[in-house]
């Protein structure tokens, strides 16, 4: 069974600001976690309540978070999005996702997609503790805490 390892975390906020009222930012969440012996960047990138899941080479964070116009990375990005983990949908919107999962609960990146899940979801002031929890450790050993997103998938779908 494949296991991934947790190197480290981040998570951030880009953009956002005030326009006609208050618009929020972008948020972005990277996870450096290794799989055998081969270590990869899963980014998450949310915007107004979409996700978007990238599989990186290197660690896009940083870039991701300075919120500037960058063809280069667009276009990285774009090479690097996936729309499938280990057999797991990951497109169209966090129902869909949490649709993949309750199909397929035992799938070994369920785990590592409900932390950048919790990450990405969670309050600012739990950002630190995620982060830690996490760092060093298999995503499957983790206690994850729920996402309002799979609450709500939950409620809905009497789960």
């Amino acid at each position: 069974m494949k296991r991934y390892f947790i190197e480290e975390a981040k998570c951030g906020v880009a953009g956002g600001g005030m326009a006609c009222g208050p618009f929020p930012g972008v948020v972005a969440v990277t996870i450096r976690f290794r799989s055998g012996k081969k270590t990869q960047w899963m980014n998450l990138v949310e915007v107004d309540g979409l996700p978007a899941f990238y599989l990186a080479d290197r660690d896009l964070h940083e870039e991701i978070i300075r919120d500037e116009e960058n063809e280069e990375l667009r276009e990285y990005m774009e090479h690097h999005f996936i729309e499938s983990y280990n057999d797991l949908d990951l497109t169209e919107d966090y129902d869909n996702i949490f649709s993949g999962i309750s199909e397929d609960p035992e799938n070994p990146a369920v785990p590592l997609i409900r932390y950048a899940i919790a990450l990405a979801r969670c309050e600012m002031e739990e950002v630190s503790g995620l982060i830690e929890m996490a760092r060093g450790h298999y995503a499957d050993e983790l206690e994850i805490p729920m996402s309002d997103a799979e609450e709500e998938f939950n409620e809905e779908n009497d789960l």
